[in-house]
Parts: structure tokens; C-alpha cells; sequence
């Protein structure tokens, strides 16, 4: 580990700088088994973008042993040029701590702790122990994610206030935004912005919160679809941001409008309607600039033949460089 427990915090202030990704696991054309050649081909990919890190997908039709197998290949491919975050969103409380345990074992920087789709807590304490329990389980830095994908059926839901108090648990060192809610993003930023590095997964909104509250890194987000390694332009927009080069910011942020209206739409259409991530677009969108691509395992969303010619199109319509098919 770069950082003890205790120093977790600090390492993170350092740590979180830019953008963070994501990495999917990639899969065998014939039999849909993990592809370790094709995993090992986007890390270091996601290195030559120049991401400060990339979180694990880990709820894409993988067993726990498979993604076990995913990390040991990210870290060791990642050979510390960039972080690896272990999603954290299993079933049982106990198979998330064996898990957190794991990614400390084989050499995560961080762990993203969501919370499973069959979790139906019945108080904000009830939040909150089960979070302290998976944070005391490992010495590594823990990014919270909370998100209005969860039923949380008691009064004051994922409140700020709740999450303030995560916000003091010795290894929580970052929270990704997933409420969006302008009245209660501004209320985490006021109550614990000086706690932990809180980031926002959509470049909307950086012009205000980088200039507002000095926010630091996005994501984490497939950011690695909208640029290629050689124009990382996406990580160039937040940086122009972070300088406060207005004018040469806003000029990239509407060249690269046409590809972010595309995805946005597709995304809140799929996720309001379903609950799920369209992983099979991401895939597709990530091959187009050089990366595995391939199919994803059931259950999965249909990406099919009309929605990859508009990626495409959107894609050539910001002047992206990309693969043809």
C-alpha cells in the first residue's frame, strides 16, 4: 500500500487529481470467458489517457472468483501508473468485506463501497454501521458512492447529514456524486468538502463546482470514450477549468457536445427505465478509440445496429479520431 490507514486522507488530497475511469472486464468472442489479454490491452490504454485511476466493474455478469482474477490483472498491469478501484456492491454484507479484504491483498488503491440491490435498510444508522463495518475491514482508502438508485425507505433518505458522519470514519476519502440534486450536492460540499475529496461524474457541471469548491477529480465515468490517448481532450477540459482558461474551455466543451448529448440521453433513458448501465454501448463506444471492445455478458442491455451508427456519428461530429467497424 502507498499509505497507511491513518493516512488515507492526506494520500487522497494528493491522489485525487483529474479524472478517474472506469474499467470493464472484457470477455472471449467465443465462450464469454474472462479475457485476460483483452484486460491487461485496456490498462494500459487507460495509462496512455493519463487517468489518475479506474474503478472495477464488477457487476457485469462476474462471479466473485472471476473478479478476483480482473484485479489481480488490473493491478499487475497497472504496475502503479495508475490506480485501481475495487467496486464493492456484493450481495451479502460478509461478501463484501471478504471482498474489501481481497483488493487490499492483491494491491488496490482504493475500494468504491455501493450498496446491493437487495439492501432495504430501515434507519440512517443502519446505513452507517453497515459502511463502518466494510471500512474497518480494510486499511484502504474507501469512496463512498450514494446514489438515488437506492431504496433507502426511511425519512431523510441518503442525506447529507448521514453522509457527513461517513465522511469521519478514519479511511472514507472520497465521495462520487450520485444524487443529482444541485440543493443537496451544494449541502455535502458545505458540510464535509473539507473532509474528503468529493467528485462529480458529469463534465456539466465542472465549470461550477471546480471554480466554486476547488473541486479536484471526476469521475468515476467511462471518460476514456470521448477521447483517445492522443487527444485526451476530455481530461484537457478539466484541467483548462482547473486554470480557469474559460474561453478555451467552453470552445472544447461545445466541440465535444454532439458525443455528450448522445450518451446523456441514451444513458438517462436506459437507467430511468431500467436501473441498469448500458455496459454494451460503453463497450462499443471504448473500441471505437482503440480499445477491447467486445460483447458483455447477460443480462445486459441491447446496443444494436441503429445506436452504434449515432455513437459513430456523434463521435466523428466532435472530430474524434475512431476506429472503423
Amino acid at each position: 500500500m502507498q499509505y497507511k490507514k491513518h493516512e488515507a486522507k492526506e494520500w487522497a488530497k494528493t491522489a485525487f487529481r483529474g479524472l478517474e475511469a472506469t474499467i470493464l472486464p472484457s470477455f472471449t468472442a467465443d465462450e464469454l470467458l474472462l479475457d485476460e489479454a483483452a484486460i491487461r490491452h485496456d490498462v494500459r490504454e487507460l495509462i496512455r489517457h493519463g487517468f489518475f485511476g479506474a474503478v472495477m466493474v464488477n457487476d457485469a455478469g462476474t462471479t466473485r472468483e472471476e473478479d478476483k482474477l480482473f484485479a489481480r490483472w488490473c493491478v499487475e498491469e497497472a504496475k502503479g501508473k495508475i490506480g485501481i478501484g475495487f467496486s464493492l456492491r456484493y450481495p451479502t454484507l460478509e461478501q463484501n468485506v471478504e471482498m474489501a479484504r481481497y483488493a487490499e491483498e492483491v494491491g488496490c488503491n482504493t475500494v468504491m463501497l455501493s450498496y446491493p440491490a437487495n439492501y432495504y435498510p430501515t434507519s440512517a444508522q443502519e446505513v452507517l454501521d453497515y459502511t463502518r463495518t466494510i471500512c474497518n475491514a480494510t486499511n484502504l482508502g474507501v469512496e463512498l458512492f450514494p446514489s438515488q438508485k437506492y431504496e433507502f425507505n426511511f425519512p431523510g433518505g441518503f442525506s447529507p447529514e448521514l453522509l457527513n458522519e461517513m465522511a469521519k470514519i478514519e479511511n472514507v476519502v472520497a465521495m462520487k456524486v450520485g444524487v443529482i440534486e444541485y440543493a443537496w450536492i451544494d449541502q455535502c460540499f458545505r458540510l464535509f468538502g473539507d473532509k474528503i475529496m468529493i467528485g462529480h461524474p458529469f463534465d456539466e457541471a465542472w465549470p461550477i463546482f471546480i471554480r466554486k469548491y476547488g473541486m479536484q477529480w471526476s469521475g468515476s465515468a467511462p471518460w476514456q470514450i470521448f477521447q483517445t490517448p492522443d487527444n485526451p481532450r476530455q481530461l484537457r477540459l478539466f484541467n483548462l477549468i482547473q486554470d480557469g482558461n474559460m474561453e478555451e474551455a467552453m470552445t472544447l466543451y461545445w466541440k465535444m457536445d454532439p458525443q455528450r448529448k448522445f450518451f446523456m440521453a441514451a444513458m438517462q433513458s436506459q437507467v430511468g427505465q431500467t436501473g441498469m448501465y448500458n455496459f454494451q454501448m460503453w463497450k462499443y463506444m471504448e473500441g471505437l478509440v482503440g480499445m477491447s471492445g467486445g460483447e458483455m455478458r447477460y443480462p445486459k442491455l441491447q446496443f444494436k445496429a441503429g445506436g452504434k451508427a449515432r455513437a459513430r456519428k456523434a463521435a466523428l461530429a466532435t472530430g474524434l479520431a475512431i476506429r472503423s467497424d
